[in-house]
């Protein structure tokens, strides 16, 4: 079994409970299985032998949404009670157990390079260029369901005359797969991209999504293919902000209030968290404001969210719901995201102007 790699994990988490106010999932549901020690609970039995999965408790596994606050929060380690999951959906895909619609998703991602069942045909069309100084990469929802971050980006990499492209009929990164226990495909996706990235040439991989983000700068390396040191992996508000440094881009002022929600998947795993701020800043000076909850006690909007209760997930209003109120109290009339799930899901909560923080710099510029 996978989980027996985490089994220090288990044997903390099975009876602590003191993450349980941060845990997305758990609070989204209220049921005591959906709780990092619900869940450690449950698995430390599977463990043992004293428990089977069985259709219930491969929901609960894959209701968690990855996002990491938990371990953000742990007082006693940090254990890491996503690393658990995972390495429990790996042992659920082995026993041919996961749900029909991560079979959906895998099949889609397999075939079309993205989870939502789209045509190739309906990606993000641009001029592509074999070789490049640097390459932009959208992932999925950028390049088939949010394309105006894409056009953003494009506009702005225009506007300081980059040497840049993209990827004709984008590959996907692998990491969904791989966090719906899906390894060896998503290894076999990352071996793909990673020989067309070479191909290109760059010097830079700019990423919009922060998924990719995280895969290109610890998964890739664990499955043998390092782009670090030689190619260097910027999320897309680290690049601005270096742009902005060496004087390629200056930002104009706007008198509007701004507020940032953080990515879970930036600031929890990669502690990409003061960088967005500073880029902000640098046309919103004073009228950045913080909401109550941000940074470190940030609430997660939902980037690995894609199932619950074995059926799409359909709750990012829901969960995003504090982000918005918070927003609201502090005065700020846009919201900035750092992904497009962010975006996606508080604007259905929202009346403030929500922008991905591509979209504000390509206006501010």
């Amino acid at each position: 079994m996978k989980i027996e790699k985490n089994i220090k994990t288990l044997m903390a988490c099975r009876y602590c409970p003191m993450c349980r106010q941060v845990c997305t999932s758990g609070n989204l549901s209220q049921h005591e299985s959906d709780f990092p020690r619900g869940r450690a609970l449950i698995l430390y039995k599977i463990f043992k032998e004293t428990m089977q999965y069985d259709s219930d408790i491969v929901n609960t596994i894959y209701n968690c949404f990855l996002c990491g606050c938990c371990t953000t929060h742990c007082e006693g380690g940090p254990y890491s009670i996503p690393d658990l999951i995972k390495a429990s959906r790996m042992d659920i895909v082995n026993l041919k157990m996961e749900p029909d619609f991560c079979k959906n998703i895998r099949k889609s991602l397999v075939e079309n390079d993205n989870p939502y069942g789209i045509s190739k045909k309906d990606s993000f069309k641009f001029s592509v260029k074999a070789k490049a100084e640097v390459l932009y990469y959208m992932g999925p929802e950028i390049n088939y369901n949010n394309q105006e971050i894409a056009e953003a980006a494009v506009k702005i990499l225009n506007t300081v005359k980059e040497d840049f492209t993209v990827l004709e009929n984008e590959p996907d990164s692998g990491k969904i797969l791989s966090l719906l226990g899906y390894n060896f495909d998503a290894k076999g996706k990352a071996k793909g991209l990673y020989e067309k990235i070479k191909k290109t040439g760059c010097k830079t991989i700019v990423v919009s999504c922060p998924l990719a983000y995280d895969a290109f700068k610890k998964d890739y390396a664990e499955w043998g293919f390092s782009l670090e040191p030689d190619i260097k992996v910027y999320h897309m508000s680290e690049y601005l902000y270096e742009l902005s440094r060496n004087g390629k881009i200056k930002l104009n002022e706007t008198d509007e209030k701004v507020t940032i929600a953080d990515s879970e998947y930036l600031g929890n795993f990669n502690d990409v968290i003061e960088v967005p701020r500073e880029l902000v800043k640098l046309s919103a000076g004073d009228n950045l404001v913080e909401m109550a909850k941000s940074k470190k006690d940030m609430v997660a909007t939902g980037e690995a969210a894609f199932i619950f209760n074995g059926k799409k997930f359909e709750f990012g209003k829901k969960i995003c719901e504090k982000i918005c109120e918070m927003a609201q109290e502090s005065g700020a009339s846009i919201i900035v995201t750092l992904s497009a799930t962010a975006k996606n899901n508080i604007k259905k909560c929202s009346n403030l102007k929500v922008m991905d923080i591509v979209e504000f710099i390509s206006e501010v510029i």
